[in-house]
């Protein structure tokens, strides 16, 4: 798995922080540490999903939706890759006990387990995660 999810989220947690603040993919850029090419690609791919959205001549993005109507799964289907969760390394030697049956062994694994981290992922809002990051802030603030 790529970094795709970890900065969708990231992206959707700070449109979320600063709505309705447009923002755009340079000042994103500049909290992930990254090229504004690499939001920019991210953004578009949340965007073709409607999570976020933006309008011709205004700078920024926006949430598209509320954040308690959007999931870490949605998030994720958005930013997956290609393939599987957890790929199974390939080129295994035929003539081996365990290479020979490796693929078998851990697919229907990991077919489990991505289904579980769905459901899980389905359970969480961006909201929640909005809440967490306020509360995180307020624990590291010391009281004065």
């Amino acid at each position: 798995m790529s970094t795709h999810f970890s900065v969708s989220v990231h992206c959707l947690l700070l449109l979320s922080l600063d709505a309705p603040e447009r923002i755009t993919s340079a000042m994103i850029a500049g909290s992930i540490n990254t090229n504004p090419v690499v939001v920019r690609r991210i953004l578009g791919g949340l965007k073709k999903v409607g999570l976020v959205d933006s309008s011709p001549g205004t700078r920024g993005f926006y949430l598209a939706k509320p954040s308690s109507e959007i999931t870490l799964a949605m998030i994720y289907e958005a930013a997956k890759d290609e393939g599987p969760l957890f790929p199974i390394h390939g080129n295994c030697n035929p003539d081996c006990n365990v290479g020979l049956r490796i693929d078998g062994l851990l697919n229907n694994l990991y077919k489990v387990a991505e289904e579980k981290v769905q459901q899980f992922f389905a359970s969480i809002t961006l909201e929640d995660m909005e809440r967490s990051c306020l509360e995180m802030d307020e624990v590291s603030t010391p009281a004065q």
